[in-house]
């Protein structure tokens, strides 16, 4: 009779995704992962697979709990500006901390690109969701009047996404709070303004 496993796997999904966060793919190794989960490789590998399976389990695991229901709890409540301010502040600290690993999201597609196609619907999974909850801000700010009524919602969440995007890759070069900032104001100011 087979032994019965005394772990949770998401609390071992959660512990390895953190350093999936903080080495990348690539530099997080089999023993990292062991040292990190508590987990030795047999059960790592019996519960979940390989080094690429465990990624894209935690991954996916970081998408469903953490990234897409935070976001979407940020952006229900409150003015439209505040929302977006609030957001950008954020990633804008995390930015400025020196000690920050930087989203792991961004730290995804920086790795791999377009190389994985497994990985790759998980990103896009992950956008999409950003996207989304970007979407239904500016159009519950619509309803209210804080943004115009006449403006796409759908092409404004995706410049904010872009931005959001451009903001977290660029502050791994330059994490320079006053240049980040204007990306910040520039980015909200144009998902408010009226229609040219």
């Amino acid at each position: 009779m087979g032994r019965l496993r005394s772990f949770d796997p998401e609390s071992v999904l959660e512990k390895a995704m953190q350093a999936f966060w903080a080495y990348g793919f690539e530099a997080t190794s089999i023993e990292d992962l062991v040292a990190s989960t508590g987990i030795n490789r047999a059960s790592l590998y019996g519960t979940f697979g390989d080094k690429r399976a465990i990624f894209l389990k935690a991954f996916d695991a970081y998408i469903r709990t953490q990234f897409i229901a935070g976001l979407d709890q940020a952006t229900q409540k409150g003015s439209v500006r505040p929302a977006l301010q609030a957001q950008f502040d954020q990633l804008i600290a995390r930015a400025a901390d020196g000690r920050s690993i930087g989203c792991f999201i961004t730290n995804t597609i920086a790795e791999f690109g377009s190389r994985d196609e497994a990985v790759l619907a998980q990103v896009r999974i992950a956008l999409a969701g950003v996207e989304n909850a970007l979407d239904r801000l500016l159009r519950r700010g619509q309803q209210t009047g804080e943004v115009p009524a006449d403006a796409d919602a759908r092409a404004r969440a995706r410049l904010v996404l872009a931005a959001m995007q451009g903001l977290q890759v660029i502050s791994k070069v330059n994490p320079d709070v006053r240049a980040l900032r204007q990306i910040a104001d520039q980015a909200v100011s144009a998902a408010l303004a009226p229609v040219p």
